[in-house]
């Protein structure tokens, strides 16, 4: 006889966002897609949800949610800037500040990555990030160096950082 907890669950791929999934996932968590029949929406518990939010990882309907730029995202995390799966959670001038924000998420056990591009001018160098809230970007320069976050644990790190007092 098998031991059941050796077994590991089946890895498939989303339908929607051709990401390996385990075969137990209730939803996608790259996309947000929706695996099981009758998920109902967080706040309309009689109508069916349309997605998964990637960050809060609750159901939602077309009503509450929607997918932006391939994730479904509800409307309380819509305007988070997103890049491959890393969410923003912290960001500032400071690098100190980053550093700081970084070592205390890391031993919280999450999983922090600093972002921040530099471009040269005139042999000096500049440091920018242009702001992509989801893709849009509106030209917009913003100088800052990043502190992301896998999506999934967006709501873990904006708890430590407000117990922190570094976020409101």
């Amino acid at each position: 006889m098998k031991n059941q907890e050796n077994i590991e669950p089946e890895e498939l791929e989303c339908s929607n966002c051709k990401s390996h999934v385990n075969g137990d996932d209730e939803f996608c968590p790259e996309c947000g897609t929706i695996f099981e029949d009758g998920i109902m929406c967080s706040l309309h518990k009689d109508t069916e949800a349309s997605g998964v939010c990637t960050i809060c990882c609750l159901p939602f309907c077309e009503e509450c949610g929607a997918e932006i730029n391939t994730r479904f995202l509800c409307e309380t995390h819509s305007g988070y800037e997103i890049y491959q799966g890393m969410a923003r959670v912290f960001g500032d001038l400071d690098d100190t500040k980053v550093q700081y924000v970084k070592t205390c998420l890391e031993q919280a056990g999450l999983h922090p990555f600093i972002y921040c591009k530099v471009q040269p001018k005139g042999g000096t160098r500049l440091v920018y990030t242009l702001f992509e809230a989801n893709g849009d970007s509106g030209g917009h320069i913003v100088n800052e160096v990043k502190v992301m976050v896998p999506c999934q644990e967006v709501v873990k790190a904006e708890d430590i950082l407000r117990e922190l007092k570094v976020i409101i």
